[in-house]
């Protein structure tokens, strides 16, 4: 039941072990493991009652675990024109866990080098509830000099799984980044003056405007942007009503920027919004 985990594969991982999703005997064949996790404990004695656990979400149940991460994990390799990326998503973890379509779309434009867009190449760049990353990750194959995968810290695994797939170690990184207390961040501009770094070319952002949190996304940007200096590219499907209200009377309003709309047949069509801080 166990076996290596293939590109273009969905696998279930628990307990640091590959098992092959669809094995109906998994659950008899691996008690120790399954069973370790429904009691929160393993069959390792006492080491692994030192270990901390904690519980994650496995096809939408609570587990407990040591792991970083127990559920469905799914490879595949994507294609961005002469860009290529291997790609690890969590479909069954939480929502920010799996790609989503104008996060496809925007790393196609850069991929594509969009005349609208800004250039990538050299330039110290971060993304906003980057998730799995792939936007970023083109952007580390387009040769800019620094990235930063931000999202929850719950998703920094992830990231840095990805980064490590792709061999973006040199220019890439996965970093913890909640918007509230984004002035808090090393990426924030007050914090990179006072290290010494230069402020961001570009922040960027895909499928991240919800209405629910519409104070602390213009927060994160305003805390990570200089005005005229740092160019923000976010690229926007409509969910509801409300998040075009939020995108139009809120983040529009800060910025001076130009739309550009984009779209594939694979993964339809997105606003990209490009521009700087008012």
């Amino acid at each position: 039941f166990l076996r290596p985990i293939p590109p273009n594969s969905s696998i279930l991982r628990t307990s640091g072990l590959a098992m092959g999703a669809a094995c109906p005997g998994c659950k008899a064949s691996c008690h120790g493991c399954w069973s370790g996790l429904g009691r929160g404990g393993s069959s390792a004695g006492s080491d692994a009652k030192a270990a901390p656990k904690r519980f994650v979400c496995h096809d939408g149940l609570p587990m407990v675990t040591k792991d970083v991460f127990c559920g469905v994990v799914e490879t595949k390799e994507i294609h961005f024109g002469d860009v290529t990326l291997n790609m690890e998503t969590w479909p069954s973890y939480r929502i920010g866990s799996t790609v989503w379509p104008s996060g496809m779309l925007l790393a196609r434009a850069m991929a594509e080098r969009h005349p609208a867009l800004p250039e990538v190449a050299g330039r110290r760049i971060a993304e906003l509830g980057a998730g799995p990353g792939v936007p970023g990750l083109v952007c580390g194959k387009l040769g800019a000099a620094e990235v930063a995968l931000t999202d929850k810290a719950e998703l920094v695994p992830l990231m840095a799984r990805n980064i490590e797939l792709n061999g973006l170690s040199a220019t890439c990184r996965g970093e913890d980044l909640d918007w509230p207390m984004a002035l808090g961040s090393g990426l924030a501009v007050q914090r990179r003056a006072e290290s010494g770094q230069e402020p961001l070319d570009l922040v960027i952002g895909a499928d991240i405007v919800y209405f629910e949190e519409q104070d602390p996304l213009i927060e994160a940007i305003r805390a990570l942007m200089v005005p005229g200096i740092t160019t923000m590219v976010l690229a926007y499907r409509e969910r509801t009503p409300a998040d075009r209200m939020y995108l139009e009377q809120v983040i529009l309003k800060a910025l001076d920027c130009t739309r550009v709309d984009y779209e594939t047949p694979e993964s339809g069509s997105t606003e990209i919004y490009i521009g700087k801080l008012r």
